[in-house]
Parts: C-alpha cells; sequence; structure tokens
C-alpha cells in the first residue's frame, strides 16, 4: 500500500468524502490543478483482475467518484445527488504499482439532472472516458 510518505506518491492528498463504498475501493488522492481537481488512486494487487490488470469495476467505481467529486466542486458539496445513468467506455488496461488519474467537469446543469463527462488515465494513456446523468436530490 502505498503511504502518504511514500517517496513515489505523486504531490497529492488524501480526498474527502470516502464513506461508505469509496472506502472500499480507495482510497482517493487530489491534486488542485489551474483548471480545477485531479483525483487519483494507487493501484494495489487487490485492484486487479485475474489477468493482472485494474479490473473494470474498480474504473467505473474511480470514474463515478471522480464525477461526482467534480459536480460537488461545482455545485457545492452540501448538494445532494445521485447517479442516475453512466456510460463508460473503456479503452486501455491499467496494471499494478500505477496510479490512476482522473479528472471530470459539468457539461450541462438543468433544474434536477446534472450532465457530466470525465477521463480517467494512467502513465500518459487513456484508460476510460465516461459520462452521465446525475440527478439533484431535493430539486424539481
Amino acid at each position: 500500500m502505498i503511504t502518504a510518505s511514500d517517496p513515489d506518491r505523486p504531490r497529492v492528498r488524501l480526498a474527502p468524502q470516502q464513506q461508505g463504498f469509496s472506502s472500499y475501493l480507495g482510497p482517493f488522492y487530489e491534486l488542485e490543478l489551474p483548471s480545477g481537481w485531479r483525483r487519483a488512486l494507487p493501484i494495489e494487487a487487490r485492484h486487479l483482475n485475474p489477468e493482472g490488470f485494474v479490473h473494470g469495476g474498480v474504473i467505473a467505481g474511480f470514474i463515478d467518484y471522480v464525477l461526482y467529486r467534480a459536480i460537488g466542486d461545482q455545485l457545492g458539496h452540501e448538494q445532494a445527488f445521485a447517479t442516475a445513468q453512466l456510460n463508460i467506455q473503456f479503452l486501455s488496461a491499467a496494471r499494478a504499482g500505477s496510479w490512476l488519474f482522473g479528472e471530470g467537469m459539468i457539461v450541462k446543469r438543468t433544474r434536477s439532472l446534472v450532465f457530466a463527462s470525465g477521463e480517467i488515465f494512467a502513465e500518459q494513456q487513456s484508460v476510460a472516458h465516461a459520462s452521465g446523468i446525475w440527478k439533484l436530490i431535493g430539486q424539481g
């Protein structure tokens, strides 16, 4: 497991909002960039499929977290919302010992829905693209 003092760890800090399922998948990290936030997940043996690559379920869980945090970054993290639809295109594989990175953004917002998209990448290579719809809870 990579720790905060590990010299191979990128310049990241532990990300908030990691309760429930996120606590099993992570820990997630984040790095503030001039254009927004980049989230990160260090890949461990428990994240791999039998072939030794990152399991698609890990990628799906991570991109959902990345987009969830990106939406909260723009709307405010006190706003509740839930994933209504998530479309993922898996583009390449990632290996143990690498880091997955992700960035997301809101594409459109209506009174009760948010449309967002994002990308997961590792070692300068795109791993997955995703887009989805989130329902604002307590709204219309």
